[in-house]
């Protein structure tokens, strides 16, 4: 097969022409690569038939559930579009072919236990007399007590941790959007003994990484990934979501969890909450944060007594 007539160089031309106009498509360029791997692996060339687009789409579907798999047909619908240009006959999938497209996977959420194992367990981590051990506890907490994205948490330097004021400033995150975080003053304390600690091993300005690798640079996503995998190998954790395993990530939707659990216990009206939640976790839509109210399993309740309120009142508490 020509170089040039191959599905990836029609899947570059593709996403160079949608980032000149400022898209950035990184999860739909990942799926669209992998898509093109698939199709010049069978050596496809011309039209795209149903048969390849909904191969790929399901291909390893035992271990792809129906609504990942609808999705990924989603996230390819515009570029079939884009290559019908080309190549008229192509098929184009219609909306819902596979099911359901956006329905979110039930997130695992931590009880305050397996947070509590999951820090003991850093101490586990090699080199024990290094920085290493210290370095992934602090961070998992931090994130497990402000519900940062990871890539939230390994961005941040020196000079956005404020010990003094108790605050972390996010910077240019997921939407574009910057945000000083207030926390709690054990969490405060915790990053302070971190700081600490990283400064007898590591003497660097403001603009330094906070969280450091043994090494000296800063961390990796993959290298966080690969010792989260260690520790919850370790612990047995099983999942109680829809995804195979634990993440790191429900950390952070463990935090608005138990936040709007606390809130109700505490009597406070629901949607102010959610709206101060919305902002301190960084989110571009509110309904991404109305969307944990029936989302998740712990907070059906809240739902079922809002409903509830409704019928007999006229009115949501």
């Amino acid at each position: 097969m020509n170089k040039l007539n191959s599905m990836k160089a029609a899947v570059g031309r593709y996403l160079d022409e949608r980032r000149s106009l400022g898209f950035e498509l990184i999860e739909q360029g990942k799926n669209l690569l992998r898509f093109a791997r698939y199709a010049d692996e069978r050596n496809h060339c011309g039209p795209l038939t149903q048969e390849l687009v909904l191969g790929w789409a399901c291909e390893h579907v035992r271990r792809t559930s129906e609504v990942t798999a609808a999705g990924r047909l989603m996230k390819i619908r515009p570029f079939t579009s884009y290559y019908r240009q080309f190549q008229p006959d192509s098929y184009i999938p219609e909306p819902g072919v596979l099911g359901r497209e956006r329905r979110r996977p039930v997130p695992h959420i931590y009880t305050d236990q397996e947070i509590v194992e999951l820090l003991e367990a850093t101490k586990r981590l090699e080199p024990r007399n290094g920085l290493r051990p210290f370095t992934y506890r602090t961070l998992f907490g931090l994130i497990a007590a402000a519900g940062l994205r990871l890539s939230e948490a390994l961005n941040l330097t020196v000079s956005d941790v404020d010990l003094d004021a108790g605050t972390i400033t996010i910077r240019e995150t997921k939407f574009k959007k910057s945000r000083c975080l207030p926390l709690h003053p054990s969490t405060v304390d915790a990053l302070a003994l971190y700081r600490q600690s990283r400064e007898c091993y590591f003497h660097s300005g403001k603009s330094a990484a906070f969280f450091m690798a043994d090494d000296g640079f800063c961390l990796s996503a993959s290298a966080v990934s690969h010792a989260f995998h260690q520790l919850r190998t370790f612990m047995g954790w099983q999942s109680r979501g829809d995804h195979p395993i634990p993440r790191i990530h429900d950390l952070r939707h463990t935090f608005a969890v138990r936040r709007l659990q606390r809130w109700r216990e505490e009597g406070q009206l629901i949607d102010q909450g959610v709206y101060w939640l919305c902002t301190y976790l960084g989110h571009g839509k509110i309904s991404s944060t109305y969307w944990y109210l029936s989302g998740v399993p712990e907070l059906m309740d809240l739902i079922s007594a809002r409903f509830e309120s409704f019928v007999t009142t006229g009115e949501l508490t």
